[in-house]
């Protein structure tokens, strides 16, 4: 059996993340403690979140933090399967009704997702909100009126480009994203969106796009590929530039 995660951070700091710690410890002890897995989780993620974020710039926390998820995700599979071997589980261990053995698999594997991504989330966050980087506009002074973005954002969600987020036009009047835009249509798409986008006379010869690019989207939900720059334009379809183009327009009539 392995061994409980080490406690490395500074005491306030594991008293914010006892829950987080709790519940990675948890996932480490199974089998013996899948049946109260549920039940010692987090809350409340915003609460927790804004309470972590202040402890992140020191180094070793948020190493805690990435030491958790990589845990999580490496013996997630072996963790479950030790809980139940070949789908057989005493139904009298259980605190919850279940009708199979499979549903409380399932139950695990969803807990164990949705840690992984609440701490990925935290972390991503805080690498935006704690570096200056370059994001699309002046904020305290926006080029674009809101009016303007919100037909550009309807155009690249009717378009199939987008996903839609709360903070479409928070991102591009310069305000670091609490959540990036995510494209789903496509890397040569996105490319060619991108340079088309910063072609208009809002962005015009703006040397730092890709930079801007990866502050503010995710592809299907990953990070911008390293290598976007090399995608080409020849794989986008006609029609799919047409939706850019016009979506683009709204911006600039």
């Amino acid at each position: 059996m392995e061994n409980s995660i080490n406690k490395e951070s500074v005491e306030t700091f594991e008293n914010v993340i006892q829950g987080l710690t709790n519940f990675v410890n948890k996932v480490l002890n199974l089998p013996e403690s899948y049946t109260d897995i549920f039940y010692d989780y987090i809350k409340d993620y915003l609460i927790i979140e804004s309470r972590v974020q202040k402890y992140l710039n020191n180094p070793q926390n948020f190493k805690t933090l990435q030491h958790y998820v990589n845990v999580l995700k490496r013996i997630t599979d072996k963790k479950i399967k030790e809980a139940i071997p070949n789908g057989i589980i005493d139904a009298d261990d259980v605190l919850f009704s279940v009708n199979s053995e499979e549903i409380i698999r399932q139950e695990i594997r969803e807990q164990i997702d949705s840690a992984i991504a609440h701490i990925s989330g935290i972390l991503d966050r805080h690498k935006i909100l704690s570096i200056k980087n370059k994001y699309f506009d002046n904020p305290d002074e926006p080029k674009i009126k809101h009016s303007k973005l919100s037909a550009f954002e309807t155009e690249l969600i009717k378009g199939q480009l987008i996903k839609r987020t709360l903070y479409f036009s928070d991102i591009f009047r310069g305000k670091a994203p609490n959540e990036k835009i995510n494209w789903i249509g496509g890397a040569s798409n996105f490319r060619y969106f991108i340079n088309a986008l910063f072609n208009t006379d809002l962005f015009k010869d703006e040397k730092q796009r890709w930079i801007i690019a990866v502050n503010t989207f995710v592809i299907n939900g990953n990070p911008i590929p390293d290598n976007i720059r090399t995608y080409k334009e020849k794989d986008v379809n006609p029609k799919t530039k047409l939706i850019i183009n016009d979506a683009i327009s709204y911006l600039i009539d």
